[in-house]
């Protein structure tokens, strides 16, 4: 997969901020990844979620479902899923004690196919209030016919997202 990543967008967060959206998905490539690492929040016991943008836009609506199974260092895995106005990055609440923390990379299809639903996969792994370890692994869907154009993270309830890296990459054709 050497050279197959074209970086689209970044953001780098080093302060408080409630959301992080990156945008450049368009019909250049056919998948695209996000990809985030040692995301930190600044409130316990909070989800990081994402949502898909349409024109710059965060869709708000509740055409998201997903099915994540979850393994545990603690406990039996878990299996998940959700309907929400909302995908969950991390199924396990963060916390703000030291090593809590999460790290995930996603597969997005369909983004661009105003005729097709887009679907992704996720692959998540983090440090959770207790503290324990979990990995995530599964696939969500958005069930609207339409252009998407980016994603945003943002967090359950009230809090920030501390510090991380968001990156956007294109797949080469």
């Amino acid at each position: 997969m050497a050279g197959s990543l074209i970086k689209i967008n970044e953001a780098i967060v080093t302060t408080a901020t409630p959301s992080v959206t990156l945008t450049g998905i368009d019909s250049t490539y056919d998948v695209y990844m996000v990809k985030y690492n040692n995301v930190e929040v600044d409130t316990s016991s909070r989800y990081l979620q994402f949502r898909v943008t349409e024109s710059g836009t965060p869709n708000t609506t509740t055409n998201y479902t997903q099915a994540q199974k979850t393994f545990r260092t603690a406990a039996a895995f878990i299996n998940n899923t959700y309907t929400n106005n909302f995908v969950y990055a991390n199924v396990s609440v963060l916390g703000t004690s030291t090593g809590s923390s999460t790290n995930g990379v996603f597969y997005i299809f369909n983004a661009n196919n105003s005729s097709e639903y887009t679907f992704g996969t996720i692959e998540v792994n983090y440090i959770n209030i207790t503290p324990e370890l979990f990995g995530d692994a599964g696939g969500f869907v958005f069930k609207q016919t339409s252009i998407v154009d980016g994603i945003q993270f943002i967090l359950s309830g009230t809090g920030n997202i501390d510090s991380g890296t968001f990156t956007l990459y294109g797949l080469k054709k």
